[in-house]
């Protein structure tokens, strides 16, 4: 057991309290969890939780009618890292506002000014207004700042700018890179940090204005990458778990390399597009790549309209579950949302009412036991209470109580014993945390065991981002695609992408390091499992 992984688990077995300005939670002890697989790395890990930010001072401190609370930052050699503490949870990509935190060079090298502060080199926005959705902010920007002031909306890939969690929180960990691609300017080891809350272009709050001094020189060495996919531990069952990407999952041979380089033994796979037959995932799972590892059997959802969803095993018997062979919403479910938005969303719901359920359920042989595996892939977009994200949750309750008559009917055809289950797909989760809760650890209620969340990270960084698309940069990279399991042990995992791999294993492996974006803006999910 390590304690990151431990950390990450109560992190995602509860939801985000609030414990107070800039106070961080006790260590928790007791989860079981896999050994790292990520490289050295300097600088705070990226998961949205707090335990690594203990012992770090507070930046700033704020009064009411500021939402944010505190601000703390640690530097790395190549990254700097906030951790925003808001009084209340929201959604820090759809707030009803902007936070602006404006850099300033103490040097003397600042553009402009900004919301009466000097020497500002750049700003970032927290919930950019350019592009607002029903009155709130909607994604990140950076913003260069000149002597007329504030400037164009810039995208925040520019700075490497991540925050997680992508769900709603009190608490947010930020990153982002000292030494730019792009032309912003760089924070030198003497800087200083303001933050502004404005809403309607009405400044809320404008914080005191602080200076931090890094402890560390800035580098612009990248990270190592990776010149390895690591292997299953010996007897261990690799579960990989993927949004193929509807549009691009209809010419297939790159999915099928990609999925090959890991050896997996089951694949979870949604966005899988609407028109796709049993004969066209035969002629998938034939080609060359994935044809090496053996013969595949395979599972196709009757639900979910244009984006279907698939539960395929390599040399394992695979048998779908019959009441979950088209999973529909219980009768007058999608009534009750209807009546509760305005008619101009009343299409979305239309649609759903039409596709029902992107999840289905098969039975695999582990062993010589079969596993429930769930893939599911649920309603984008959105904020907090909005019609996305109640659409979510409705899906979430619809597939809960599927997967719980699945269980009951097992547990009385099996002395009340309980079946081993793998659910996974892409949550969305960008509004609320409680379609994520329904689904993990309260998609099983009782005491006889929990189902526990899937600890990965990136090859080449402590990152749990699974999602992201220059292409659509009002959003930065974000935390959509979870797993969960139950009656497994842990023993590894990671987040797999082209992107953190070296050279040299890419030239082996026949793909370049912008492969995965050619094919999908999701990565892949990797968790090695043994009973």
């Amino acid at each position: 057991m390590t304690m990151r992984t431990a950390r990450r688990a109560i992190a995602l077995l509860s939801s985000v309290v609030w414990l107070g300005a800039c106070r961080t939670s006790p260590q928790p002890m007791g989860v079981d969890g896999p050994p790292p697989m990520w490289l050295p790395f300097d600088g705070i890990g990226l998961d949205g939780e707090s335990y690594d930010w203990t012992g770090t001072p507070t930046l700033l401190s704020m009064d009411a009618p500021s939402p944010l609370a505190c601000v703390q930052m640690q530097d790395a050699s190549g990254t700097l890292a906030l951790r925003l503490v808001f009084r209340d949870s929201v959604n820090l990509q759809a707030m009803p506002g902007t936070l602006h935190v404006l850099v300033s060079s103490i040097g003397g090298f600042g553009g402009g000014t900004a919301y009466g502060v000097p020497n500002v080199e750049f700003a970032i926005d927290f919930s950019r207004l350019d592009k607002a959705q029903n009155g709130r902010g909607a994604g990140f920007a950076l913003r260069e700042v000149t002597p007329d002031g504030l400037g164009a909306f810039r995208s925040p890939y520019e700075l490497d700018l991540v925050a997680l969690p992508t769900w709603s929180s009190d608490q947010f960990e930020v990153r982002m890179a000292r030494r730019p691609r792009g032309q912003f300017g760089h924070v030198d080891p003497l800087a200083a940090i303001t933050a502004v809350y404005v809403s309607a272009d009405s400044v809320v709050h404008r914080s005191a204005t602080v200076r931090y001094r890094s402890t560390t020189p800035p580098q612009s060495s990248a990270r190592p990458r990776a010149v390895g996919i690591p292997a299953p531990p010996a007897g261990a069952l690799r579960v990989a778990q993927w949004n193929v990407s509807e549009g691009s999952f209809r010419k297939p041979a790159m999915h099928a390399r990609l999925l090959a380089a890991l050896v997996p033994d089951v694949l979870m796979l949604d966005e899988v597009y609407e028109q796709v037959t049993p004969d066209s995932l035969r002629a998938f799972f034939n080609l060359p790549p994935l044809r090496k590892l053996g013969p595949w059997q395979f599972v196709i959802a009757g639900s979910g309209g244009r984006q279907r969803t698939v539960v395929a095993a390599r040399r394992r018997a695979v048998r779908p579950e019959p009441s979950m062979a088209r999973m529909q919403y219980e009768p007058g479910a999608l009534d009750s949302l209807r009546r509760l938005v305005p008619a101009a969303a009343h299409r979305l719901i239309d649609i759903e009412q039409q596709a029902q359920i992107s999840s289905t359920g098969a039975w695999v042989d582990v062993d010589g036991r079969e596993v429930l595996f769930v893939p599911l892939d649920l309603q984008s977009g959105g904020y907090a209470g909005n019609v996305q994200d109640a659409l979510r949750v409705l899906q979430a309750r619809a597939i809960r109580r599927h997967v719980r008559r699945v269980v009951d009917a097992y547990r009385e055809a099996h002395g009340g014993e309980h079946p081993p289950i793998v659910l996974g797909g892409d949550f969305n989760p960008v509004g609320s945390f409680e379609s994520v809760r329904l689904l993990g650890p309260q998609l099983i209620e009782d005491v006889t065991g929990w189902m526990l969340p899937s600890i990965v990270q990136r090859l080449n960084q402590p990152s749990a981002v699974t999602w992201s698309s220059e292409v659509a940069a009002q959003f930065a990279p974000g935390w959509l695609d979870l797993t969960y399991y139950r009656g497994f042990r842990q023993v590894g995992g990671f987040v797999f992408t082209t992107e953190d791999l070296s050279d040299r294993l890419l030239k082996r492996l026949r793909m370049t390091r912008g492969t995965f974006a050619q094919v999908s803006d999701h990565f892949i999910v990797v968790t090695d499992l043994r009973r």
